[in-house]
């Protein structure tokens, strides 16, 4: 094992042999925790390290460190917890004093078995009070204490995303714990969830996920426009209530953003992770809007669409997600009954371009939303809804790449060629239409890239 571990870690960071020899030579203790131990455990590849040692020892390491790799220190967090980062490697390295006398104690503050181990690399020797080895090749997550929850609260969610990782399961210890620290949530800052939640939401079961917070109660505490939907009955459409549709929305989307009917290639991460935060949030209005008529009994949630556009904006406004993310958004919940409303057999052709127009680049993500939206309602014939679907998204995907010239903007404008010291003239609108040609191309992709190609053209003249 201790070779083996070694070898990896030299793979990964080519300074280890030197760190390594330096912590031996002078007999500084020093330990390699947290998920770069879980990982390489787990036969996975790294692209960071958490090191650990005595307080009294941090300016020796952060010298050493120095010597061997390349980069700079910055300070992250506060007080006691106080982190040094170093930046400007390959890979991120962090470095922290042993949070307690010894590292035993600093292992039995931590959150859960996986990763509450340690390699000494002063000693040659592998830590493992808490059987997280063990624990890590059965797939289970165990809580270190239950009252390790409470002092972070943010751990409830962290037990999932860890869940989905190792592909493994909660205990029913771990998850009473969380259930008990879920009245804590909201100690937590917002932008602590959104980086847990983008984690989660990425996967490809992150309904699954999603599914075990809400088990114990902590996406309803930590998006509170979702509890209630619970029990919130819905019209002869579906079969589910309405938070259990959420739900099932987001897992039809696990699927499809791999592979669907709609012939839609799979989204990137970002834009995977967006369009499952969309759907968590895109019923969320319903329980302000609903209706039943009294002479039919026929439930209703007229202009919920518009409402959850506004919950879901609201309800993420503090997760630090950007401006951009959250006008994506908000425009995907909004827009999310179109594509189902919209029959091609009788639908004008200047509909189908507002559409288009309206959604722009997001157009795949609409239709993918719309298709997991439908799979999840299965209540009256899906099946020629499906059927109409697939038409409808082929004739507005055609539309879209026939007009996707009107609506995708150059990344470069006159003045960045004048900044270039293109002199004023007709060249510059010549230089702007080759390099959109080759941005519609998809050979160009960034400002980057298109200030690198009106350089050479400049050059070329």
């Amino acid at each position: 094992m201790i070779s083996d571990l070694n070898q990896q870690l030299c793979k990964f960071f080519p300074a280890w042999e030197e760190l390594t020899t330096a912590a031996r030579q002078d007999d500084k203790p020093l330990y390699l925790v947290g998920g770069a131990l879980r990982d390489l455990l787990s036969g996975k590849e790294i692209n960071d390290l958490d090191f650990t040692c005595l307080a009294v020892d941090m300016a020796y390491w952060e010298d050493i460190l120095l010597k061997v790799t390349t980069g700079h220190f910055i300070t992250m967090g506060a007080e006691k917890f106080l982190t040094r980062r170093l930046v400007g490697d390959k890979i991120t390295v962090d470095l922290a004093a042993l949070n307690g006398p010894d590292l035993d104690s600093d292992l039995g503050r931590r959150d859960f078995t996986i990763n509450a181990m340690a390699w000494g690399l002063h000693e040659q020797s592998f830590h493992d009070p808490y059987a997280g080895r063990k624990a890590l090749a059965e797939g289970t997550i165990i809580c270190v204490t239950s009252d390790n929850l409470l002092t972070d609260p943010l751990r409830v969610v962290r037990a999932v995303r860890f869940m989905l990782e190792i592909d493994g399961q909660l205990t029913t210890a771990t998850r009473a714990a969380m259930a008990v620290a879920v009245d804590a949530l909201n100690q937590v800052a917002k932008e602590r969830f959104a980086i847990e939640f983008n984690h989660i939401l990425a996967h490809h079961q992150a309904a699954r996920g999603l599914k075990e917070l809400a088990s114990v109660g902590a996406l309803q505490k930590i998006l509170p426009p979702l509890a209630p939907l619970a029990g919130l009955e819905q019209n002869n459409f579906h079969h589910l209530d309405t938070l259990d549709h959420t739900l099932a929305v987001v897992e039809a989307l696990d699927q499809f953003c791999q592979k669907n009917p709609l012939a839609i290639k799979p989204p990137t991460c970002a834009d995977r992770v967006l369009l499952k935060w969309a759907a968590l949030l895109h019923d969320t209005g319903k329980a302000l809007t609903k209706t039943i008529d009294p002479d039919t009994g026929t439930i209703h949630f007229y202009g919920h669409e518009r409402f959850s556009a506004h919950l879901g904006r609201e309800t993420l406004v503090g997760f630090a997600l950007g401006k951009e993310f959250l006008k994506r958004l908000s425009r995907l919940i909004e827009n999310h009954l179109r594509p189902l409303l919209l029959n091609l057999n009788n639908a004008k052709e200047k509909s189908l371009r507002r559409l288009v127009f309206d959604l722009e680049g997001d157009l795949d993500l609409l239709l993918l939303h719309a298709l997991a939206d439908l799979e999840a309602t299965r209540g009256r014939a899906p099946g020629p809804r499906l059927e109409a679907l697939c038409n409808l998204s082929r004739r507005l995907r055609e539309i879209y790449h026939l007009e996707r010239a009107n609506f995708i903007k150059p990344l470069i404008s006159g003045k960045d060629l004048i900044a270039l010291g293109l002199e004023p003239g007709p060249a510059i609108g010549i230089i702007i239409k080759l390099i959109h040609q080759k941005q519609l191309n998809g050979t160009i992709n960034s400002p980057a890239q298109a200030l690198a190609e009106a350089q050479l053209l400049i050059a070329e003249k």
